[in-house]
């Protein structure tokens, strides 16, 4: 089975394209609403929220299981678990703060509370809690020895192998598989979670938490099979996923339009200028209404190396002199440069 068989391995990826890095800095940076992280350590809670999976804000900690089973059992003496329970807290209010070091040594702390309590659940919360820290600071083979923990803990408890905890954390492990370029292990990881996901969606395609789930699997899926140069099959897969996040989010939200721009750029390298075009149209119109999206100034970018690349090149100007004035409104270095950039390419093509 799939999450029995996860091994480390490491690897860089070679980007392949100055276009090709444009996207896949966006496609590394989205904002994803559909992983769930604690909001309190007292009662585990269902509480999605905006997040950068791959590079996390710094406001909540990430909880892989947080939705799916409850670590504090009512039943329990209060006393037994209330100084566990306030030290994760401690520890979560000091990962908010970004003071991730003395977190560390807070949750080894709750760590040593749990196992002189033996406390099961306790133990393998707080492994979760770890895993997810490592993997916020980039330590990511940290991060994936800790999620095995969390995973084999889950396991012999009796958690079946098509519960949404452990596709949740299998999850997570692919995309480590996927960020340390062990493709194949990446693709099974993909592929395991969503053979699971949408069988789950066959006996409810109402439940928000699969849908939420899958969402995620089939974006995170498409990113690595574009930077795989596998656009065909990205963009059935961004498409899926765009469909969930209209279903779940609604048209004019950030995680609906950073998809739109995964799929317009996805239409660019497979030469689909005008289908890109109308993607990225849309995306750049709904991001208008979004004042506090980041990531504005780059979907501009894109725009406007499509439409240089169907010889509209004063359209594709506008949009590239937009995209600048919206990244340094944004203070977005990254997308500053490629604006330039492509103001360059224009001006060297028409003169």
């Amino acid at each position: 089975m799939y999450y029995q068989k996860i091994i480390v391995n490491s690897y860089k990826y070679v980007i392949q394209s100055s276009y090709i890095f444009v996207n896949i800095c966006l496609l590394k940076q989205t904002r994803n609403k559909f992983i769930t992280y604690l909001p309190q350590i007292n009662k585990i809670k269902k509480n999605y929220d905006g997040f950068q999976w791959n590079n996390l804000p710094r406001t909540k900690v990430l909880i892989s299981g947080s939705f799916l089973f409850n670590l504090f059992s009512p039943k329990e003496e209060k006393d037994d678990t209330e100084e566990l329970k306030m030290t994760i807290k401690r520890s979560i209010l000091l990962i908010q703060k970004q003071e991730f070091q003395k977190a560390e040594q807070m949750l080894h702390l709750a760590l040593r509370q749990a196992q002189t309590l033996q406390h099961y659940d306790g133990i393998t919360y707080v492994y979760d809690v770890l895993a997810n820290l490592a993997y916020e600071i980039a330590d990511f083979k940290k991060a994936e020895k800790l999620f095995k923990s969390v995973l084999k803990r889950l396991i012999a408890k009796g958690v079946p192998q098509d519960d949404l905890a452990v596709i949740h954390i299998s999850l997570k492990i692919a995309d480590i598989y996927d960020k340390s370029g062990d493709i194949e292990k990446a693709d099974d990881g993909y592929k395991f979670c969503l053979h699971h996901l949408q069988n789950h969606l066959v006996k409810d395609n109402e439940n928000k938490d699969v849908l939420q789930l899958l969402g995620l699997n089939l974006e995170k899926y498409g990113s690595m099979l574009f930077t795989q140069l596998q656009y065909t099959n990205a963009l059935k897969y961004f498409s899926q996923a765009y469909d969930i996040s209209v279903k779940i989010n609604g048209e004019e939200d950030e995680q609906t339009v950073i998809l739109l721009n995964n799929l317009g750029n996805v239409c660019y390298m497979l030469q689909k200028y005008d289908q890109a075009i109308e993607y990225l149209s849309k995306a750049a119109e709904l991001g208008k209404k979004l004042p506090d999206m980041n990531d504005l100034g780059i979907i501009h970018v894109n725009l406007g190396k499509t439409l240089v690349a169907k010889g509209l090149y004063e359209e594709g100007k506008k949009s590239c002199t937009e995209a600048e004035y919206l990244a340094r409104a944004r203070k977005d270095d990254e997308s500053i440069i490629e604006a330039k950039k492509c103001l360059e390419q224009i001006k060297n093509l028409t003169q």
